[in-house]
């Protein structure tokens, strides 16, 4: 369906063309979805182990009918010589936007007290003046980046909403309808969180910025959030998109607001993510100005349960991590982003062991790596320890489950594992690429975990469909060349630091 705003550019070809790796596409329902499929790699990670000789096999819906080792099946099936195939990595917290900002923050004033000063000046500027196009392109290349490290469902956190003045585009949900067709033209499965602020809150960007986040009113906010998860419905048939709610921090909307927003999510049965405060100041400035933890506050209003998912959980008292594994929340670490600004991460063997959901993402984009992340989370618990041991005596599996299952428990996404019934999302690596080469079944896992470099990732499928090929995306060309403009363009003037 066309969309409002701005034309594709010039000689750029349509993402929406078939692609000639994929396979030829069927309709069914009125929606396009692939032929039945089925492929044959060296070996399939089936959710405890490895398996050679096992085929697998998707309808033309792209959901997962069947497991075989049938010789007529085996022979049937694309053959996938020398790959291991994984299910789909699962990107629990993405913040596309900040793509834009990778490289542009690794510096402060020397006078400056606040070591984010800098951060924060540059994603202000950023925010005033990107346009829907601009979102659009950069939502594009993150995910792009995203599938090419094996992430084949994001959850994305959409902060910046009206125009540079504040006042709501023509269609008041544009940027969210652009970061929806960045996400369909690249091939992702995508949540949508339509972040809420109706008010400044520690954390929040400067003033320059805040009339692209800011509502009036919670029931402003509600009203685009309703009418973005009926476009939704209409437009997105299927499991491919789907909306969330989120509000900016706890901050950002007041707690009556908040209580306004449960009491929706819950109507609808929406997943909801909650950043928490990142640094120590502005954690004491929520609990001082609330007279409870974040967390506790959380559960006070109704939010704190199965649904949702806090992001960034430095701060976690005791009592915390049991509210939040009695609730069966989810706790999204963003260890790259977290490590990169310099505020620490959370208790993650506590809250495992408290039955918390412990899931993973991007965050601030500055690395587009889950697996990265999912050592970064060990070899914290190791350094911290002194020893190697971090989140179990067989750590791969439960930081494996960390960047697959438990992201898909906190988006509500059908995929994170290779089973009967859910999507073929999933990514194959080369055996014999040197990061991995020499492992047996005992040892993948933990070499691909622990030791496996981008490069060794090959082919990528979503739904069924191959949209990622020899470790290169259909349309790299336009969408880095375009970024790169994009880039240039906004950084022409340096941010004043």
């Amino acid at each position: 369906m066309p969309q409002p705003g701005y034309p594709r550019r010039p000689n750029e070809r349509d993402p929406r063309a078939p692609r000639t790796a994929a396979p030829e596409p069927v309709r069914t329902g009125g929606v396009v979805a692939p032929a039945a499929s089925g492929w044959l790699p060296d070996c399939v990670f089936t959710g405890e182990k490895f398996e050679s000789g096992l085929a697998f096999f998707a309808d033309g819906l792209g959901r997962i009918t069947r497991f075989s080792r049938e010789p007529a099946d085996l022979a049937a099936a694309r053959r996938l010589r020398g790959d291991a195939a994984l299910p789909g990595l699962v990107n629990a917290h993405s913040q596309s936007v900040h793509r834009l900002l990778r490289g542009r923050t690794e510096h402060r004033a020397r006078a400056e007290g606040d070591s984010l000063g800098t951060w924060r000046a540059a994603l202000e500027s950023v925010a005033g003046r990107v346009s829907g196009q601009d979102i659009y392109d950069t939502a594009r290349m993150a995910f792009m980046e995203m599938l090419r490290s094996g992430i084949t469902c994001v959850g994305e956190f959409q902060t910046v909403h009206h125009q540079p003045d504040g006042q709501p585009w023509p269609e008041p949900n544009f940027l969210s309808h652009e970061v929806l067709r960045a996400a369909r033209d690249v091939g992702v499965r995508l949540a949508l969180f339509k972040v809420a602020a109706v008010r400044g809150g520690a954390g929040s960007p400067g003033s320059a910025a805040l009339a692209r986040l800011q509502f009036s009113t919670t029931e402003q906010f509600l009203r685009e959030l309703e009418a973005l998860r009926e476009f939704v419905a209409r437009n997105h048939p299927g499991d491919d998109a789907w909306v969330g709610v989120a509000p900016l921090g706890l901050g950002a909307v007041p707690p009556a607001g908040l209580k306004l927003l449960a009491d929706y999510a819950h109507a609808q049965r929406l997943r909801v993510q909650i950043p928490l405060p990142e640094g120590p100041a502005e954690h004491a400035a929520g609990v001082a100005e609330q007279g409870r933890t974040p967390v506790a506050l959380l559960a006070e209003l109704g939010l704190l349960d199965k649904r949702c998912t806090v992001v960034h959980a430095a701060h976690l008292t005791a009592d915390d991590v049991r509210l939040l594994g009695a609730a069966r929340a989810s706790v999204c670490a963003c260890p790259t982003t977290e490590r990169n600004r310099g505020s620490g991460g959370g208790p993650a063997e506590q809250l495992l062991a408290a039955g918390v959901n412990l899931a993973l993402g991007t965050g601030s984009q500055t690395q587009i790596d889950l697996l990265e992340d999912a050592r970064l989370l060990e070899y914290q618990l190791r350094q911290q320890r002194q020893r190697r041991d971090g989140l179990a005596p067989d750590a791969a599996s439960p930081l494996f489950h960390a960047a697959t299952a438990a992201g898909a428990r906190a988006l509500g996404a059908p995929s994170g594992a290779l089973e009967v019934g859910r999507p073929a999302d999933f990514f194959t690596v080369n055996l014999h690429d040197p990061s991995i080469a020499g492992a047996d079944p005992q040892t993948l896992l933990a070499s691909l975990v622990f030791s496996l470099e981008r490069r060794a990732i090959r082919d990528v499928w979503v739904g069924g469909r191959q949209v990622m090929a020899n470790g290169r995306h259909a349309y790299h060309g336009p969408i880095v060349g375009n970024f790169v403009e994009l880039q240039r363009r906004l950084w022409s003037e340096p941010v004043a630091p």
